[in-house]
C-alpha cells in the first residue's frame, strides 16, 4: 500500500513539474497567455439560467425572470461570487473567492378579525424572514497547454458561515376572551404547551471544506479567456444552538400580587441543539461559463 501511495505521489509531482504553459502571440505580436506576476478577475454566468430566461421570452413565462441569472461558484450554489487569481509562475496561480447571499423578506397576510362580527373585517399578520450565507475559498491552480486552449486543475480550501431568523407578528391579540387567536396558515402550528411562535432564531452555522477541480480556458483575445470547471467537494458544517420563542395567555398569573389571578401573557423559550452535517458531491460549475481577465 505504501508503495502504491509513493508511486501515486511521484506521478502527481511529476505531472505538476512537467506542466507546460507555453506563451503564444497573436498576429500583432501581442502575448496572449498570462505570465508570472499578473492578476485576474473572473465573472461567470449560469448557462441554464440564461437559456431558461431567453426560452421564457418565446413561450413559457412562469419563469421569465432575469434575476435567475447569477455569477456562480460551483461549491456555493446559486449565489453571487467574486474571485481572482495571482500568477505565481507561468504555470501556477493562487486563486481566491468570496461569496455572499442574503435576504430580508417581510410578507403580510390578511386574517379574520376576531374582535369583529363582520366576516369581511380583517387584520394583518406579518412574517419577517432574514438569512445570510457567506463562503470564502483559497486554492492553488496548475495550468498546462500549448494552444489557446489551456487545461487547469488543482484544489481549494473553503470556509463558510450562515445564520437565519424568522419573526412573527400577529394582528389578533391574545387575551382572556381570545385564548387561541386566528392566525395565517403560513405561521407555525399552535403549540399545545407554549402557545404561538413569535420568533425562531437558528443557530449560527460554520463550515470547512475542500474542493478539487479540473477545467479548461480558451483565450479569445490577449489576456481574456472563457472557461468552465468540474469538481468534487467535501464540506463539514457545525450548527450552534438556536432559540424558539412562544407566547400564550395564562389566566392564573397574579400580576398585582393581591392573591387574585387576573391573567397575563406568558412567554417561553425553547433551545434547539443544532447539529453536525457532512456532505460530498460532484459539480459541473452550475452549467456555468466564466470570463477571466488578466492584467
Amino acid at each position: 500500500m505504501k508503495k502504491l501511495l509513493s508511486i501515486a505521489c511521484a506521478l502527481v509531482i511529476g505531472v505538476a513539474a512537467n506542466a507546460q504553459n507555453e506563451q503564444i502571440q497573436n498576429r500583432k505580436g501581442v502575448d496572449i497567455m498570462p505570465v508570472s506576476g499578473e492578476f485576474s478577475v473572473g465573472i461567470g454566468v449560469g448557462v441554464n439560467s440564461v437559456t431558461g430566461w431567453i426560452g421564457s421570452m418565446f413561450g413559457y413565462t412562469g419563469y421569465n425572470s432575469f434575476n435567475q441569472t447569477y455569477v456562480n461558484n460551483p461549491l456555493f450554489g446559486s449565489t453571487v461570487s467574486i474571485w481572482g487569481k495571482y500568477m505565481v509562475s507561468d504555470n501556477n496561480a493562487l486563486r481566491a473567492s468570496i461569496s455572499n447571499f442574503g435576504q430580508d423578506n417581510t410578507t403580510l397576510y390578511k386574517v379574520y378579525d376576531d374582535r369583529s362580527n363582520d366576516p369581511d373585517s380583517t387584520v394583518v399578520d406579518k412574517i419577517r424572514n432574514n438569512f445570510s450565507t457567506t463562503y470564502v475559498s483559497a486554492g492553488w491552480e496548475f495550468r498546462r497547454g500549448k494552444t489557446r486552449l489551456r487545461g487547469i486543475y488543482g484544489g481549494d480550501a473553503v470556509l463558510s458561515w450562515a445564520n437565519s431568523h424568522t419573526h412573527y407578528t400577529y394582528g389578533n391579540d391574545l387575551g382572556a376572551s381570545n385564548l387561541t387567536p386566528t392566525q395565517n396558515g403560513f405561521a407555525p402550528a399552535w403549540n399545545a404547551n407554549w402557545g404561538r411562535m413569535t420568533q425562531n432564531r437558528g443557530g449560527a452555522t460554520f463550515g470547512v471544506g475542500v474542493r478539487g477541480f479540473v477545467g479548461v480556458e480558451y483565450f479569445i483575445a490577449p489576456k481574456i479567456c472563457i472557461g468552465t470547471e468540474f469538481g468534487w467537494s467535501a464540506m463539514m458544517e457545525i450548527e450552534g444552538k438556536g432559540k424558539v420563542d412562544y407566547e400564550r395567555y395564562d389566566p392564573f398569573i397574579d400580576t398585582d400580587g393581591d392573591g387574585n389571578p387576573d391573567g397575563a401573557i406568558r412567554t417561553h423559550s425553547e433551545t434547539t441543539l443544532g447539529g453536525r452535517y457532512f456532505s460530498t458531491g460532484l459539480d459541473n460549475f452550475n452549467t456555468q461559463l466564466y470570463f477571466n481577465f488578466y492584467f
